[in-house]
């Protein structure tokens, strides 16, 4: 199961106005090492997740995992992606998902041939490839693609997912700026909301700030169920995430 068909400091296009020409040049800042902590909730059971990115070689690997148990049932999924950064633009390499315990299915992977713009995707014997445009990503790397663009100002999100043997259209739509209580603090977030033609299932995700936007919260509502991570505490480059000291006034 993809919870959420299912993002690092950035590299981001910025603008700096030269005094006497006016030309804007972009600004390119790289990404940061993060591991993130969640407490999480699957319709009712309670469970904890994590989330981290680091460097290996020339690849970024961006990573999820979460797990909840009762007394006679249990769920966990892993879910990583492995991608290349090119200013500013996430490029998928490899993706592999796998749910154990309630509604498990077999591991599913996927790898991106950016020469052929082609992607081969796996589930048990299941096999297919799949053409992709520019801008693709992966269920996970999408993610972290809205963080960039959140960081550059962009408000056009909108991205091309490869997933099973199919690529859809993922949009989202900003809907405001608050601070959200944590147990790291108060943090200075962006709320996005996925856009969706029907209002069967409903997905918000919050980005912190301040800390180059790395998801402290995602909340997902739909008939019969209901699942949300919530930020617990983390690091930034090794630099523990915390919230603000004073809340600013409405």
């Amino acid at each position: 199961m993809i919870l959420f068909k299912s993002v690092p400091a950035l590299m981001v296009s910025g603008l700096l106005i030269a005094s006497s020409s006016s030309l804007a040049k972009p600004i390119e800042v790289t990404l940061k090492p993060f591991t993130a902590e969640y407490k999480a909730e699957v319709s009712g059971i309670s469970g904890s997740g994590t989330r981290s990115l680091k460097k290996e070689g020339d690849q970024w690997v961006l990573n999820f995992g979460a797990s909840a148990s009762v007394i006679v049932a249990s769920i966990s999924l892993d879910e990583t992606s492995r991608f290349n950064l090119q200013k500013g633009q996430a490029l998928p390499r490899d993706y592999q998902y796998e749910r154990k315990g309630i509604g498990s299915k077999p591991a599913k992977t996927a790898r991106f041939d950016w020469k052929s713009m082609e992607a081969s995707w796996q589930q048990a014997d299941k096999q297919s490839k799949i053409p992709f445009k520019s801008g693709a990503q992966d269920p996970l790397s999408y993610q972290l693609q809205l963080r960039l663009d959140l960081k550059a100002g962009k408000k056009e999100l909108s991205y091309p997912i490869v997933d099973d043997d199919e690529v859809y259209e993922r949009r989202f739509v900003i809907e405001a700026d608050e601070v959200l209580s944590t147990p790291a603090g108060p943090l200075n977030t962006t709320r996005v909301k996925v856009v969706r033609e029907d209002n069967d299932r409903e997905t918000w995700i919050w980005f912190a700030k301040d800390w180059d936007y790395v998801l402290v919260q995602l909340h997902q509502k739909e008939k019969g169920s209901d699942y949300l991570i919530q930020f617990k505490g983390g690091e930034l480059d090794g630099k523990a995430i915390k919230g603000l000291t004073s809340t600013p006034k409405k």
